[in-house]
């Protein structure tokens, strides 16, 4: 029997669809896919709520009436792991959770505690069940939910993949970093902690400096790996959802990067998409990054490392914003959020929604026969530069995404084919 699994990537929707704006041709190749999932990377509310002393770098909170728009594409599923979660902290997180779940539409990522956070969400569709686990890697570290101990509760936050970088350096670039170290007293606090036993050590072979950890090489770069306790869970929780579920998909949120560019993963995203595979993953799907990165076929599965933005509205029509962003930036503090959003973006001249690789997005569409893969396919969508929702890319923009991708993917295990509207993917013969 075929089953397939559409979804598209983050979802910042803050403004009203625009009143000439048609989603017919997306909603028609929703309409194809027994599995229909997006990313809700906002906070939905009727009423402000008090901002955290963080955000994923906007405070973004959207009212509930946006999501009816996200559902009349025709989704069934969604992630809600993200840097954006816990903006408006504990009622925020709530009030978004009460909003989907009263809409009858499963989700995934965040919850009342680390056991309900990191669970699947199950779509039940006619043709079988599909779990959702939905992760993030950017997060500050009071946005992770946790367990509950014998004597206190759980806390409620989001599903976290926590991960470590360590940094090789020549040997004449560590004996500099020891003199700064020791010239500064940089980790002066740090070590006279390590040794009252309040602080771990740092591992051996490694030196730390402040919050890095480097160590010598003849070579220099970095490397990162995921935590090994937040990679077991989503391991467990991948084979738990199997017994009941004929698919799994995992949404990986994450916004670091290997190098100095936003279109390459991180080397700890590649081993965790890896590893959830191993378990029995059936699709691996990034966002986070607002530009599309590689796509991996690993084991006859397909990994997409971020499909970019399906609307992308961070700064367009927020109703509320807490006084932090007027003190981080130096903003007059009786300015209004939509004064503070204009002066950040420079009225338009600046930021993310200035450069067009920010606006090119993938909207994957797997099939599957026998629970393998038989066909992936990929529909290209642009997203309009004044209003930020999506359309089917036209010829031109299709020609431009499909060339980026294939600069993307020269290290990949896979060959990219352009029709119209679309690209098929296929793994590449040895």
């Amino acid at each position: 029997m075929k089953y397939t699994i559409c979804t598209v990537g983050d979802s910042i929707h803050t403004s009203p669809m625009p009143q000439n704006y048609d989603n017919s041709d997306i909603k028609n190749v929703l309409s194809k896919a027994d599995v229909r999932l997006f990313n809700l990377e906002c906070v939905l509310s009727d009423a402000p709520a008090f901002g955290s002393s963080f955000c994923g770098g906007t405070w973004i909170t959207a009212k509930k009436e946006t999501l009816d728009d996200l559902l009349d594409f025709g989704f069934n599923g969604c992630s809600f792991a993200n840097n954006h979660t816990m903006d408006y902290s504990y009622d925020g997180l709530f009030s978004t959770l009460k909003i989907v779940k009263e809409k009858g539409l499963p989700i995934s990522g965040a919850g009342k505690d680390l056991e309900e956070a990191s669970d699947y969400a199950l779509i039940d569709t006619p043709n079988g069940k599909c779990a959702l686990i939905s992760i993030c890697s950017t997060f500050n570290d009071a946005a992770r939910a946790g367990n509950a101990s014998s004597t206190v509760a759980g806390r409620p936050g989001l599903n976290p993949l926590r991960f470590s970088t360590v940094y090789d350096i020549t040997p004449e670039h560590m004996r500099s970093l020891k003199e700064i170290s020791e010239g500064t007293q940089i980790d002066g606090r740090r070590n006279l902690s390590r040794a009252g036993g309040y602080t771990p050590q740092v591992p051996d072979g490694m030196f730390g400096f402040g919050d890095y950890l480097f160590r010598e090489s003849n070579t220099e770069g970095k490397v990162s790996y995921p935590n090994e306790q937040d990679t077991q869970r989503t391991v467990d929780t991948i084979k738990k959802a199997l017994l009941e579920c004929d698919y799994v998909v995992v949404n990986i949120h994450s916004h670091e990067i290997k190098g100095s560019t936003d279109d390459e993963p991180d080397d700890f995203m590649v081993e965790f998409a890896h590893k959830c595979v191993d378990a029995g993953a059936s699709l691996i799907i990034g966002t986070g990054t607002h530009q599309l990165k590689p796509i991996e076929i690993y084991k006859g599965k397909p990994i997409f490392y971020s499909v970019g933005n399906f609307i992308f509205q961070p700064d367009t029509e927020l109703f509320c914003m807490p006084a932090d962003l007027g003190e981080k930036y130096g903003y007059p503090a009786d300015a209004t959020p939509r004064e503070w959003m204009d002066i950040r973006s420079d009225y338009g001249k600046r930021g993310l929604h200035c450069d067009p690789v920010n606006s090119r997005s993938l909207m994957p569409f797997i099939t599957y026969e026998d629970k393998n893969v038989t066909e992936i396919k990929c529909y290209l969508l642009k997203l309009d530069m004044k209003t930020f929702v999506p359309n089917i890319a036209d010829r031109e923009e299709q020609k431009i995404i499909f060339d980026y991708l294939c600069d993307r993917c020269k290290e990949q295990n896979t060959q990219l084919e352009l029709f119209d509207g679309y690209i098929i993917i296929t793994e590449k013969k040895s």
